[in-house]
């Protein structure tokens, strides 16, 4: 059964966003390859396409889009990168999100399933050959079975590693030097779909063009503020919950304030 109108209304203002963000990354961005945004948005659009959570079926309330190997050159190497003398950087970013409608603009945790990978990939040019580098980050929502119970490592349901599958895919292939890389730990941190996510790539990877855009595009600000809104303040929210706060009791100062504890908060 198709998707009902009601849903796609939903899933049409989504598809619609993801234009308007993939305008602005080729404005600000020209050397991006994105080419992947044309099949997220028409999936989106499709109404007889009904997404499938993996082990738990297909739901016609659902959204989903994939957004696969957008990749982001690199046009100077950034301070601190080792080793030394590495060139052609570029960050591929893959991202495969799935929520319920009837769960935008909700306190409701927004997403069934998130998967965000950053792999920055290079080579290190030298006397005694080329070799390629890799460096990953994974983001995802872990999903809860039966078997979860008190596992070994704390798990929060979303979370931050280095490292993540695409380093593990290739195991011992990883000439790993002097560097000891360890399962690392899972930290904590708030979801993100294309619109949160690609922000905060290109604010920790791409700063300069990232200060543009923000200074320039006021669609962009627009944009990255209705998102939060709905993926980023359920999450802040809840945290808070366990303290039963009010507003009120909330104190602030130029070093203690939302954006700087967040510095991909606005202040409008």
């Amino acid at each position: 059964m198709a998707a009902s109108n009601e849903i796609m209304k939903n899933r049409r203002k989504l598809a619609t966003d993801l234009r308007r963000l993939s305008g602005i990354i080729y404005e600000f961005f020209p050397t991006a390859e994105i080419s992947s945004f044309e099949s997220a948005i028409s999936a989106l659009r499709n109404k007889e396409i009904i997404p499938q959570i993996p082990e738990k079926g297909s739901n016609n309330n659902l959204w989903e889009y994939n957004l696969g190997r957008l990749i982001f050159n690199f046009d100077s190497i950034p301070r601190h990168t080792k080793p030394e003398n590495c060139k052609d950087l570029k960050l591929i970013l893959d991202i495969k999100t799935i929520g319920n409608c009837n769960d935008l603009k909700s306190m409701k945790d927004p997403f069934e399933w998130l998967e965000f990978n950053i792999v920055i990939e290079g080579t290190k040019f030298s006397e005694e050959g080329n070799k390629q580098l890799i460096t990953s980050y994974h983001l995802d929502r872990h999903i809860m079975n039966e078997d979860d119970g008190d596992g070994e490592y704390p798990h929060p349901i979303y979370h931050f590693q280095f490292g993540g599958r695409k380093l593990a895919e290739l195991g011992q292939m990883i000439d790993t030097g002097n560097l000891l890389v360890f399962d690392s730990p899972r930290i904590a941190h708030y979801p993100m779909e294309a619109v949160l996510g690609i922000d905060f790539t290109l604010s920790n990877f791409f700063p300069n063009i990232w200060k543009k855009i923000k200074a320039e595009s006021n669609e962009y600000i627009n944009l990255i503020e209705e998102y939060q809104d709905l993926f980023l303040k359920p999450y802040i929210h809840t945290h808070a919950s366990q303290w039963n706060y009010s507003s009120d009791q909330i104190l602030t100062s130029p070093i203690w304030s939302p954006n700087m504890i967040c510095p991909q908060l606005f202040n409008s």
